[in-house]
């Protein structure tokens, strides 16, 4: 049986889901972007970006019985794939949204999205997951929607996310197909 790296695996499963995830997402990963528990010190990303990153991708991934966002190193994940993967056009495009979806916050809410209180913030960023779900047939991209991609991948190939909330097994034993979740525990990451 052929055994297939990391690389690989993503690369079959962007195919086979008819490459729903946003291609540079894909290619950050296959270059080695990962998150990093390091502190991060952000280099592209000025401290008000960097507070709303922060605080959208623990909104969207938080910390509980579980390892959040911020404990995998997302926020720098983020940042490392729209400074070094990401086009020219493509970063501007995403500074453009994350710009955007603070200033819709700011009115919407009279406050930053950094500052509002964990329960706000939830509560919002619901909201516009779901406006962007709706709208992303008609209009095609949206903004929330790759933030949170961008989340989630950074999040499940980091360490916490792939050993600490994934079921992790370097070396996995015998295929078994069709197994109960409740058998099983936790999906797998590898």
């Amino acid at each position: 049986m052929e055994r297939i790296d990391r690389k690989e695996a993503i690369k079959r499963t962007a195919l086979l889901m008819g490459g729903v995830v946003f291609a540079p997402s894909i290619l950050g990963v296959l270059k080695g972007c990962t998150p990093s528990t390091d502190i991060w010190r952000p280099s592209l990303f000025n401290a008000k970006q960097a507070a709303i990153v922060t605080a959208l991708s623990e909104t969207i991934i938080p910390a509980g019985e579980t390892p959040g966002a911020t404990d995998a190193g997302v926020p720098g994940f983020i940042e490392s794939m729209v400074k070094d993967i990401y086009t020219e056009e493509q970063r501007e495009l995403f500074l453009e949204g994350l710009a955007s979806f603070n200033e819709v916050c700011e009115v919407e809410t009279g406050k930053s999205f950094d500052r509002l209180t964990s329960e706000e913030m939830f509560e919002f960023a619901s909201i516009k997951n779901v406006e962007a779900i709706e709208s992303e047939p008609l209009e095609g991209p949206q903004f929330f929607l790759l933030f949170k991609e961008l989340t989630m991948i950074g999040f499940f190939t980091s360490e916490p996310g792939a050993t600490q909330v994934l079921r992790y097994e370097d070396i996995p034993g015998i295929y078994q197909a069709c197994i109960p979740l409740e058998e099983v525990g936790r999906t797998w990451a590898t």
